[in-house]
C-alpha cells in the first residue's frame, strides 16, 4: 500500500517508519517544516511539508495514497506555555480538515488515533471495552474526533491507546524522578485505574490495524492487564 502518516515525527510515528518499511509498504509523511521533512528524507521517508490545520496543504500528503494514518496531536508538555486548546484544535478541527481532504483525494482508508481513557466511568474498577464512551476533560474532543470519523463512508479503523511508555516518551524517566523525590505522595489511596502501553506495541498494532482487512470499528490498544497506581 501507499500509506500517508500525519505525526510522523511524534513518539509513536517514529516507532511506526521503520515497520512499515520493512513490510514493504511506500509511505509518505508529513511535516510541519522544511527542517522536519529533510530529518525524514535523510530516514528513507518521502516526506511532504504540510499542516493539518491548513486544508490546501493536505492534497499532496494523499495524492495517490490507499490509506492515511492519523496521530497528529499537540499534547502540551510539562512545564511548556502551551494549553490543551492547541490539541484540541488539532483533533476536532485537524480531524475534519482531514476527513475533507480524504474525500477529494479519493483515499478510502483511515487510521485514526483515539485514547482509551475514553471507557472511563468508574475507577472503582478496570475499565472494559462494554463500558461506554465518556468524554470529560482533556478527553472530551478525542469523543467528538470519533464521532466525526464514524459519520463518514470511509473504510476507518479507530485505534485507542493506552498511556505510552517506552523509547522516547520519557514515562520512566518521569516515573523514576517523582519516587526518588523525598515529598513524593501517592494521590489519594492509589487504587485508581491505569491501562498502560509500551509505544513499540502500540506501532506494532498500528500495522496491524491498517492491514487488517476488517474495518469500521474501534480496537483498544494495551498492555495486557490493566494496573492500579499502587503497583505501577
Amino acid at each position: 500500500m501507499r500509506i500517508a502518516l500525519l505525526g510522523a515525527t511524534g513518539v509513536a510515528g517514529r516507532a511506526l517508519l521503520p515497520l512499515f518499511k520493512r513490510r514493504g509498504h511506500a509511505l509518505r509523511a508529513a511535516a510541519r517544516s522544511a527542517d522536519a521533512a529533510r530529518l525524514l528524507t535523510n530516514a528513507g521517508v518521502e516526506a511532504v511539508v504540510c499542516d493539518i490545520l491548513d486544508p490546501a496543504s493536505l492534497a499532496p500528503l494523499l495524492r495517490d495514497c490507499d490509506a492515511v494514518i492519523n496521530l497528529a496531536t499537540a499534547i502540551p508538555k510539562a512545564g511548556s506555555a502551551a494549553t490543551w486548546e492547541g490539541n484540541d484544535r488539532v483533533r476536532v478541527e485537524g480531524t475534519a480538515n482531514l476527513l475533507a481532504a480524504c474525500a477529494r483525494s479519493g483515499v478510502a482508508r483511515l487510521v485514526q488515533q483515539s485514547v482509551a481513557m475514553l471507557h472511563c466511568v468508574d475507577d472503582s474498577r478496570a475499565q472494559t471495552e462494554q463500558d461506554p464512551i465518556e468524554g470529560y476533560g482533556a478527553v472530551r474532543t478525542a469523543a467528538l474526533l470519533e464521532e466525526a470519523v464514524m459519520v463518514t463512508t470511509l473504510d476507518w479503523r479507530i485505534a485507542r491507546g493506552g498511556l505510552f511508555y517506552g523509547p522516547g516518551t520519557g514515562r520512566e524517566q518521569a516515573w523514576s524522578a517523582e519516587i526518588a523525590d523525598p515529598a513524593f505522595r501517592i494521590p489519594g489511596d492509589g487504587t485508581i485505574w491505569y491501562s498502560p502501553v509500551h509505544v513499540g506495541d502500540f506501532a506494532r498494532a498500528l500495522v496491524c490495524i491498517t492491514e487488517h482487512p476488517q474495518a469500521r470499528q474501534a480496537y483498544i490498544i494495551c498492555d495486557d492487564a490493566p494496573m492500579q497506581l499502587n503497583d505501577l
